[in-house]
């Protein structure tokens, strides 16, 4: 049992729940928080709004997205019990917390993005016990993610089968908005990826991921951002003294901007292919897509050139990480 307050049965449950139907279970980390919370009080095993009153309020120096997070997935626990029939228990309603600050992206580079892939930040990652073969596996997940603009979790769940090194293509599936797709891979990155499959038969024969730690096991997609963000900070990448600094979900970023900008100097309508974006990135809403849009201008000359006030007159979205 990973719980040990009154309501761990109900943490259990709902534990596995949330691994069954979520892509990442990074945020399971403040339901371990919770079950302490819970305990250390000694609450019987019935939420109400009183005994989360406790659990609301800002914890220490935490910051607002913390803070957000941990309400919110005290919430979808509360809305999990409701949908087993245990109506009796309290849920916490939306915007009950902090405003969550608006995302602001770190615009890579194409200088930032040479010395990332290069053989001296690349090649610092070392076996460890519980990933013999990292060395090899994390340049290629880095590189397949920015080279596709992929969430981290679709490119850390790749399994072996969902990546057609013959045809050139990687099959995305149990994504964040449960839009399954089909991707092409350019010839580069094509072939990185079968010479590195080559060697991964070898050293790890019948794995089931593709970029594995273990047989069976893959990394979690909170563990390579941090890696990667001690990376980027080791080696003075992508650390502006004031703003947002590099992370790994800024590449999928810069793979949008990339290619936005890429349209723009073609003379091509970026409107009409924005569509095709939104598929490709396995977007929920065109809205999504558009949110891009905003940070054109500022990065990209040729954008505000070519189509002046465009951007001021896009709708924003809610969530810049989609």
């Amino acid at each position: 049992m990973r719980y040990i307050s009154s309501l761990a049965l109900e943490l259990e449950r709902f534990h596995n729940h949330y691994l069954a139907t979520h892509v990442s279970a990074s945020h399971l980390c403040y339901l371990k928080k919770f079950d302490a919370f819970w305990h250390s009080r000694q609450y019987p095993p019935l939420l109400t709004k009183e005994r989360l009153a406790g659990w609301i309020r800002p914890l220490g120096d935490e910051t607002a997205q913390t803070q957000c997070s941990r309400i919110r997935v005290v919430r979808i626990f509360g809305e999990y019990l409701h949908s087993i029939d245990e109506r009796e228990h309290y849920v916490l309603p939306r915007g009950i917390g902090p405003k969550e600050p608006r995302y602001v992206p770190y615009l890579f580079t194409e200088d930032d993005l040479e010395k990332i892939f290069s053989q001296e930040v690349m090649g610092v990652f070392k076996p460890c016990s519980s990933a013999m073969s990292r060395q090899y596996v994390l340049p290629q997940l880095y590189s397949t993610i920015h080279c596709c603009g992929l969430r981290p979790s679709e490119a850390t769940n790749l399994l072996v089968g969902d990546v057609n090194l013959e045809h050139g293509w990687l099959d995305i599936k149990t994504t964040k908005t449960c839009r399954d797709r089909r991707l092409p891979m350019g010839e580069s990155l094509l072939s990185q990826l079968r010479a590195y499959d080559q060697l991964m038969q070898l050293r790890l024969p019948g794995r089931k991921y593709f970029f594995p730690t273990t047989k069976e096991e893959h990394y979690r997609s909170s563990s390579v951002g941090i890696l990667f963000t001690r990376l980027l900070r080791e080696h003075g990448i992508a650390q502006p003294s004031t703003g947002p600094k590099g992370r790994l979900y800024d590449l999928r970023h810069h793979f949008v901007f990339r290619n936005i900008n890429r349209w723009i100097d073609e003379g091509k309508d970026v409107d009409s292919l924005l569509p095709y974006l939104k598929l490709y990135l396995g977007h929920s809403t065109i809205r999504d897509t558009e949110y891009y849009l905003h940070w054109v201008p500022e990065y990209f000359p040729i954008f505000e050139r070519l189509y002046g006030g465009l951007a001021a007159n896009l709708p924003e979205v809610s969530d810049g990480q989609d």
